[in-house]
């Protein structure tokens, strides 16, 4: 709906205007927020605030608008979703192991509240959450600050919309009992998944689960890689990798099963060899490997401009803290051999988990 018209652009005119300047744009939502960015020439400043003023300020909320977009939505639903293999995984995976909070709601929604959706209730939600109340607005590149402070204020000091939300805080509990769930879909392969709740964005305590993630599933040299795709022959693939918001996180363990494994004996290699990092620990060359290839992937992550400004809006959205970015480095390298091992204590041996297995629709009995 923000890109059909506000009161001073017309229908698709904001990509025109955009594409005009010699730039793109686009948006993205995610759980804790929606972004849209416009990448343009910095001469070309004024006419980006300038679009996405009028648009935050009136927008173009209509029946026929609202049930195109309805079409589109539910459209993307099917495509990233539901009519591809393994689709519904982080779905699924949320509503168990988010069980009560607003994560367990899938971010796209659900077919019925989307055609339920009313022109009223999109221009109260346009009304209460885009105003400059409710808003981070990043400007960066190659800018004139005193010019580009000056343009902010001309185009946003002047929208007047009251924010008066409330947040309801977003509450988890531990899962008391390990759950399953087996899905049956037109798929080749089984695929495992070992799902555990772990802290939001920014916590200590997650800095460590890289360090284990990398140790024991990614890539080929990886210990679970070598044993159960190389060794053993059971997968055909393995990872582990934790997925964080800004109020909770999962770490997942998956595997592709190859036709004829047991899954049982994949799931309990997994947790042996998980022990036995635990009583064994990790080699110094590992420990290193890890540390030097974390240190790398940092520094080169942020040599990319578009990566330091996406860090920064979710720095300030998550954290109220722009500064973040220079310190985070320090919090990865003050890790510790003992940290990665009580990380799988912590997380994994001593938690309950959601397992989550898609098995070919042949199989169902």
């Amino acid at each position: 709906m923000m890109f059909q018209g506000s009161e001073n652009v017309k229908k698709n005119e904001h990509f025109a205007n955009v594409i005009k300047s010699g730039g793109m744009c686009n948006a993205f939502t995610m759980f804790d927020g929606t972004v849209y960015y416009d990448v343009m020439p910095s001469s070309n400043l004024e006419t980006a605030l300038w679009l996405e003023s009028d648009r935050m300020n009136s927008l173009n909320i209509t029946e026929d608008n609202m049930a195109n977009q309805k079409s589109v939505v539910i459209e993307e639903k099917k495509q990233v979703a539901e009519n591809i293999p393994y689709g519904t995984t982080n779905q699924n995976i949320f509503k168990h192991v988010f069980k009560g909070s607003g994560y367990e709601i899938p971010i796209i929604g659900e077919v019925d509240d989307i055609n339920s959706f009313t022109v009223e209730e999109a221009k109260e939600f346009h009304g209460k959450y885009y105003s400059p109340g409710n808003a981070v607005l990043m400007v960066s590149g190659d800018i004139d600050y005193d010019n580009a402070e000056m343009l902010v204020s001309k185009y946003f000091s002047d929208i007047s919309k009251e924010n008066n939300i409330i947040r309801k805080e977003n509450v988890f509990s531990e899962m008391k009992e390990d759950t399953s769930m087996d899905v049956y879909e037109n798929v080749q392969l089984p695929v495992l998944n070992l799902c555990y709740l772990i802290p939001g964005s920014g916590n200590i305590e997650n800095y460590p689960l890289d360090y284990l993630c990398e140790i024991m599933a990614s890539g080929k040299s990886s210990r679970l890689y070598r044993k159960l795709v190389y060794e053993k022959k059971l997968a055909k693939s393995i990872k582990m990798y934790p997925l964080t918001l800004q109020d909770a996180g999962v770490l997942i363990i998956k595997a592709m099963i190859n036709p004829g494994s047991d899954i049982k004996e994949i799931e309990n290699d997994i947790y042996s060899e998980l022990e036995s990092f635990v009583s064994k620990g990790m080699t110094d060359e590992e420990f290193e490997k890890v540390r030097n290839m974390l240190e790398f992937e940092f520094t080169a992550k942020h040599q990319k401009f578009e990566n330091i400004a996406f860090e920064t809006i979710m720095n300030f959205l998550y954290h109220n803290d722009v500064s973040r970015i220079n310190r985070e480095i320090d919090k990865y390298l003050s890790v510790t051999k003992q940290d990665v091992q009580s990380s799988v204590e912590n997380f994994i041996l001593n938690k309950k988990r959601f397992k989550l297995t898609y098995l070919p629709e042949q199989l169902k009995q």
